[in-house]
C-alpha cells in the first residue's frame, strides 16, 4: 500500500462540466483537489425536516431511485425505474432517451468521464454519448439465458480499472424456480464476459458492495429473500469470492432453519470508527423465528473482521414489511441516519436518528416522510444547498435546512482509477471520530446514493484532515475545508 501526501494546489472555483471532464485523463495541468463554497450554512428550521418539493421542482413519479450527474453540469440528475429526470438548476425535465424500465443503476464502464446505466430487471446497458443521449449497448453484456433479477451493483472487482458488474439472480415463483448470480467482467471498456456463478441459487433482491476489510477490493453482500441465508462474498482481489458470510456472522441468525425475509441492505459506517458496517433490512412475519431488521457493527482486525450484532439496544422497531434502507446525515451531525421503507399498507416509512453510541431515534413524525407501499430509498443534494434531500415513493423531499456545517467530496478517476471512482472511500479525522463515506454503485433493494460523499460535521469549521482510499489501496492524504465542496482527482502515487 502506497500513500502520497497531496497538498492543495489551488483552492479555485473549478468544476469540470461537459467535454473538460471528458478528457480528465489527459490533463495533467488540471490540479489535483479544487474546492468551491457551499452556501452559507443556515439555521435550524421549526417544524418538519422535510417538505414534500416533487410538484415544484417537476418530477413526475417513479419508484426505485438512481441519483447520478449524467451530463456533468454539476446538479445531480435522477433515474426512477425507467424515467431519467434531469436536473436543470433545481427543476426537473424528463428525458425519453432511455428505453428499458425497472431498477437502474449509474457507472461509466468505458472511462469516457460520463455516467452510463444498467438495468437489473431486463439486463440492459445503455451508453451515455456524452451527456447527449443514450444508446442501448446490452450486446455487448453476456446472453444471461432464461434469468429473473431485481438488483445489481457496479464495482471494479478486479481493480483493473473498469467497472464490472454483479448482477444477481432471483425467482419465478410459480414454478418456482431460482436462479444464480453472476459477475460480468469489463474488457477495457468495449464488451463485458461472464466471469463467475454464484454455486447455489438463493433468492437475491439487493446487493451492494464495500471494501469492509481495508485490502482494497470490493466485497459484496446479497440480500436474500424466502428465508434464505445473506452471501457476504469476500473478493481476492480477482473478482473471486469465497463466502464468508456465517463466519464473519451476516448471514442471519437462522434459528428454526430459518433466516430473514431480506429485501435490502446498506453499508455505511454507523458509529465513525472508520470501519464500514452494515444495516440489513429484514422483512419479516410475526413468528418470532424470523430475522428482524438487523444493525451490525464492523470489529475489524482485532476482532478478525467479524460482525457484532448491535441491534437489541438499538431502539429499531418491528414493522412486517421493512424493505430497502438508505443511510445518510440529514441533520448534518456527522452520524449517518437511516430510512427504511415498508411496502404493507398497513406499515409505514421510517426515519431514525442516529444518536452515535448504537441507538436510534425515531423522528418519523418530525420528518415528515412517513410513506408506504414503496422500495424506493435514495440520498442526494439535488438543489445543492449541502445538505441531504431523499426520493422515496416516487416522491422528492427537500431538506428544509439545520445549523450544521458540511463537506461535500467528489472524486474523479483516473490513470488505474475508473472515472466515477465507485468503491473509493473518503474518512475525515473530525476530533476523535473517523467519518467515513464510500463511493457506492448500488444501495438496498435498486437503488442508488448520489456519487458525490456528504459529510454533516456539526458546529466544525476551518481545515480537515481528510484520507481517499482509491480501488487497489493507494492511500492519499489531503486537507479540506468545511463548508466546501472538494473536487479530489485521482494522480498515482510516486
Amino acid at each position: 500500500m502506497v500513500t502520497t501526501e497531496i497538498k492543495t494546489v489551488a483552492l479555485v472555483s473549478l468544476l469540470l462540466v461537459g467535454a473538460g471532464c471528458q478528457s480528465f485523463m489527459m490533463a495533467p495541468g488540471v490540479p489535483a483537489l479544487t474546492s468551491t463554497p457551499l452556501p452559507p450554512v443556515g439555521e435550524a428550521v421549526d417544524g418538519p425536516f422535510f417538505e414534500d418539493a416533487t410538484d415544484e421542482v417537476g418530477i413526475g413519479g417513479g419508484s426505485e431511485a438512481a441519483w447520478g450527474d449524467f451530463n456533468n453540469d454539476g446538479w445531480v440528475d435522477v433515474y426512477l425505474s425507467g424515467g431519467l429526470w434531469q436536473n436543470n438548476g433545481g427543476k426537473f425535465t424528463q428525458v425519453d432517451s432511455v428505453v428499458g424500465g425497472g431498477k437502474g443503476f449509474w457507472g461509466d464502464y468505458d472511462n469516457d468521464g460520463f455516467l452510463d446505466i444498467f438495468t437489473a430487471s431486463g439486463g440492459a446497458l445503455f451508453h451515455n454519448l456524452g451527456g447527449q443521449g443514450f444508446e442501448n449497448v446490452t450486446n455487448i453484456v453476456p446472453e444471461r439465458g432464461e434469468h429473473v433479477s431485481r438488483g445489481a451493483v457496479w464495482g471494479d472487482f478486479n481493480n483493473d480499472s473498469y467497472l464490472d458488474i454483479y448482477y444477481a439472480g432471483y425467482e419465478v415463483w410459480d414454478p418456482s424456480r431460482d436462479y444464480a448470480d453472476f459477475l460480468y467482467l469489463n474488457e477495457g471498456g468495449t464488451a463485458f464476459r461472464k466471469h463467475w456463478e454464484s454455486p447455489s441459487k438463493e433468492r437475491a433482491r439487493g446487493v451492494t458492495a464495500a471494501d469492509f476489510d481495508l485490502d482494497g477490493d470490493l466485497d459484496v453482500y446479497v440480500s436474500n429473500y424466502r428465508l434464505q441465508p445473506n452471501k457476504l462474498w469476500l473478493n481476492d482481489g480477482t473478482g473471486a469470492f469465497t463466502d464468508v458470510s456465517g463466519a464473519r456472522k451476516v448471514d442471519g441468525d437462522g434459528d428454526l432453519s430459518a433466516w430473514g425475509h431480506t429485501i435490502g441492505s446498506s453499508f455505511g459506517d454507523l458509529d465513525n470508527d472508520g470501519l464500514i458496517d452494515i444495516f440489513v433490512g429484514n422483512f419479516s412475519h410475526p413468528p418470532a423465528y424470523q430475522d428482524r431488521s438487523k444493525f451490525l457493527k464492523n470489529l475489524g482486525a482485532d476482532g478478525g473482521w467479524m460482525f457484532e450484532d448491535k441491534s437489541g439496544g438499538a431502539g429499531l422497531g418491528w414493522q412486517e414489511s421493512f424493505a430497502s434502507p438508505a443511510l445518510g446525515d440529514y441533520d448534518n451531525d456527522g452520524d449517518l441516519d437511516l430510512y427504511l421503507t415498508a411496502v404493507y399498507g398497513h406499515n409505514h416509512n421510517v426515519m431514525y436518528r442516529n444518536n452515535g453510541d448504537w441507538t436510534f431515534t425515531n423522528v418519523t413524525d418530525s420528518a415528515n416522510v412517513s410513506r408506504t407501499n414503496t422500495y424506493s430509498a435514495a440520498w442526494a443534494d439535488f438543489d445543492n444547498d449541502g445538505d441531504l434531500d431523499l426520493a422515496t415513493g416516487g416522491r422528492l423531499y427537500r431538506n428544509r435546512g439545520n445549523a450544521g456545517h458540511r463537506l461535500k467530496v467528489r472524486l474523479i478517476g483516473g490513470h488505474g482509477v475508473n472515472s466515477a471512482a465507485i468503491g473509493a472511500s473518503v474518512r475525515l479525522q473530525v476530533g476523535d471520530k473517523t467519518l467515513t463515506r464510500e463511493v457506492e454503485g448500488a444501495t438496498g433493494e435498486g437503488n442508488q446514493n448520489e456519487l458525490t460523499l456528504h459529510f454533516g460535521l456539526g458546529d466544525v469549521t476551518g481545515d480537515i484532515a481528510a484520507e481517499v482510499r482509491w480501488p487497489g489501496g493507494e492511500v492519499q492524504n489531503f486537507t479540506l475545508q468545511a463548508d466546501h465542496l472538494a473536487t479530489i482527482r485521482y494522480r498515482p502515487g510516486k
